[in-house]
């Protein structure tokens, strides 16, 4: 693992000092670490920033490119236009996300790893504007039906559950540590819980998120799975677990 950071960073580091761009180091889940003993990175992002254009380049360890964002900013910083690509691993590309801040204007382009197109959608903040799915083939097709996964009894049934379950830890509360723990897992196509992970473990207190897996781990149901037209099918899910102190 390490042999191949290396090399990696000797790649990256030409066009570093060349450009003055910024490294960091990721998990699997995108999110920045810095102890690489106690968390193995898993992708390397590299930004710049110069006239207002906000770069970042997403490779994985073997120097493949997974992502690439631009960012256009005023003379505040403030976000005027943001575009999104996102490779698969054969390098095609698998969406391209571009929003126009000042418009409220949101278009997403999907597409299948083979590089045909697979949907269209365009929206603002409230509302979907329009929307087009492709089959394979490339033919027009109903827009598929999506059910979400949930908690079984929704929202309402995993917050009473959080309320009856979850503790704040004596020792963060010794230190007045507070945050916001995400949580990342797998469900099967039964709802299961799989592979249950803190997926910003250097942002938080450890004992926050001990505390936080561990109310993951307890819960006595599985989820309601999600399902694409009435079929359950396997899907990622990341959740927030927030301690706040009064």
């Amino acid at each position: 693992m390490m042999s191949r950071l290396l090399f990696l960073f000797l790649f990256l580091s030409q066009c570093i000092i060349c450009l003055g761009q910024e490294v960091e180091y990721l998990n699997g889940f995108r999110y920045p670490i810095v102890d690489l003993n106690a968390y193995p990175a898993e992708f390397i992002k590299v930004t710049t920033q110069k006239n207002g254009v906000i770069q970042s380049f997403t490779y994985n360890l073997d120097t493949v490119k997974v992502e690439h964002s631009t960012v256009l900013t005023d003379e505040n910083g403030e976000k005027i236009s943001e575009r999104i690509l996102g490779y698969y691993p054969n390098g095609e590309m698998k969406f391209n996300k571009r929003i126009d801040y000042a418009k409220d204007e949101f278009k997403e382009t999907n597409y299948y790893e083979d590089g045909s197109l697979k949907s269209e959608i365009v929206s603002s903040s409230i509302e979907i504007l329009s929307e087009t799915y492709y089959g394979v083939d490339g033919v027009v097709i109903d827009k598929p039906l999506i059910e979400d996964p949930e908690p079984k009894g929704g929202k309402k049934s995993w917050n009473d559950f959080l309320v009856a379950n979850l503790q704040y830890p004596v020792e963060a509360r010794s230190e007045r540590a507070e945050g916001t723990v995400i949580l990342a897992f797998d469900l099967d196509e039964e709802g299961a819980i799989v592979n249950p992970q803190v997926a910003n473990p250097e942002q938080v207190h450890p004992a926050l998120a001990a505390e936080a897996l561990r109310i993951l781990l307890i819960y006595p149901e599985n989820w309601n799975p999600k399902k694409i037209n009435g079929i359950p099918v396997p899907s990622e899910m990341k959740i927030p677990i927030r301690f706040k102190l009064s």
